[in-house]
């Protein structure tokens, strides 16, 4: 799928969101853990996302290991590499 966050046709994807009143008690990090864990299980090396510039989320995703790799006025493209992520 030709999404925001699509870098690659061998990279997947993901996009993942929260009603508000679910956000800040941890569920985004372990749903973005088992993401990045199964993804890992199935082989695959990266994974891409889009997020806006002001979405607090960015944080969260730099914490799990992604990385900037494209902007523009409104987004960040990111990307993590599963090999370098110390996750089963």
């Amino acid at each position: 799928m030709n999404d925001y966050g699509h870098i690659d046709d061998n990279i997947p994807s993901l996009a993942i969101s929260l009603y508000k009143e679910f956000r800040g008690k941890g569920i985004g990090t372990a749903l973005l853990d088992s993401i990045l864990s199964l993804l890992k299980s199935k082989n695959y090396e990266k994974v891409s996302l889009s997020v806006q510039k002001e979405n607090y989320a960015y944080r969260m995703y730099l914490k799990a290991g992604f990385e900037v790799v494209e902007e523009n006025d409104k987004e960040y493209i990111m990307v993590c590499n599963l090999k370098k992520r110390g996750i089963n």
